[in-house]
């Protein structure tokens, strides 16, 4: 009897979409990017990234100044030109999913002198459900008292957004996605300049977004803080150094690629796979560092 060879799976077949739907891709992932390139001025950000998110993680993106990794986040968000590659968000393309998608900007990259309460500023984060023609009603101004009651700005809420301190400031925009009961929550550095408190009421309101299911990437500068806040790691400069489960990730040899070994242990901290980690003097000046082995990925980017 002859034996019959059986077809090649497509991708969409093998990651466990429904026959004959090809708009799936890795639906099994959060977030999967396939040879993402983007560039300013012809100069790559970021480099033929390939990147993959499983759903349910708190994860940390981790690299020096001018990484691309406020890039990244843009690009998923579509916020950015791409010039190579392709952004999937639970299966589908991105410009599909961004309802899906609750986000937090730079805190620098807000306009805080623009006339608007705490209030409102939560608001704008149901526009995407009510359309720009259609008023928030009684519970759209409900969900987002709610909204600011968790992350205890709610005595605020009428509040010039100007008139709060930048730890206020960053709850609030905290509590502008946490309206959005989203899937997937980009951040691009909510803890960068709050106090201590704050910082401890962020993860926490974090921590509890995972337990819900959701998947949270951060955007995080404080390498000391990674192995306690995260479960799951991305070391990136220009191109993609590691990523995975912190315990595999977060290790010396990873930092120090993703650094160009402008890393050095604290004092009394002996151990390399678990040690808080600092970034060496240089990493201020944004000195780039090329990924292990790699051959002709431009570094030295401006930050972004």
């Amino acid at each position: 009897m002859m034996d019959v060879q059986q077809p090649a799976k497509s991708p969409w077949e093998r990651s466990g979409a429904r026959h004959g739907d090809t708009a799936l891709h890795e639906p099994s992932l959060a977030l999967h990017i396939e040879d993402l390139t983007v560039s300013y001025e012809y100069r790559p950000v970021l480099w033929d990234i390939d990147l993959n998110i499983p759903p349910g993680v708190l994860g940390a993106v981790v690299g020096p100044n001018g990484a691309g990794k406020s890039t990244l986040i843009k690009a998923v968000l579509g916020l950015v030109p791409v010039a190579a590659g392709h952004i999937y968000i639970f299966g589908r393309s991105h410009r599909e999913q961004l309802s899906r998608i609750g986000y937090v900007p730079q805190r620098t990259s807000v306009d805080w002198d623009f006339p608007t309460t705490a209030l409102d500023v939560v608001l704008m984060g149901l526009y995407g459900r009510l359309g720009w023609i259609r008023r928030p009603g009684r519970a759209e101004r409900a969900r987002a008292m709610a909204a600011l009651e968790q992350v205890g700005m709610a005595p605020y809420a009428d509040r010039q957004i100007s008139q709060l301190s930048g730890g206020q400031q960053q709850r609030v925009f905290l509590a502008r996605a946490l309206v959005q009961d989203a899937d997937l929550y980009l951040m691009d550095e909510p803890m960068a300049g709050v106090d201590a408190t704050t910082e401890r009421q962020i993860i926490g309101l974090l921590r509890d977004l995972r337990s819900r299911g959701k998947t949270v990437l951060v955007v995080h500068h404080d390498l000391q803080t990674v192995p306690q806040y995260f479960d799951w790691l991305v070391l990136l400069n220009v191109r993609i150094i590691a990523q995975g489960p912190i315990e595999q990730v977060y290790t010396l040899e990873n930092l120090r690629h993703t650094y160009g070994g402008q890393i050095r242990l604290l004092q009394g901290v002996p151990a390399p796979d678990t040690a808080a980690l600092q970034v060496g003097a240089n990493e201020a000046a944004g000195t780039g560092a090329s990924a292990p082995g790699g051959t002709g990925a431009p570094t030295g980017a401006p930050e972004r």
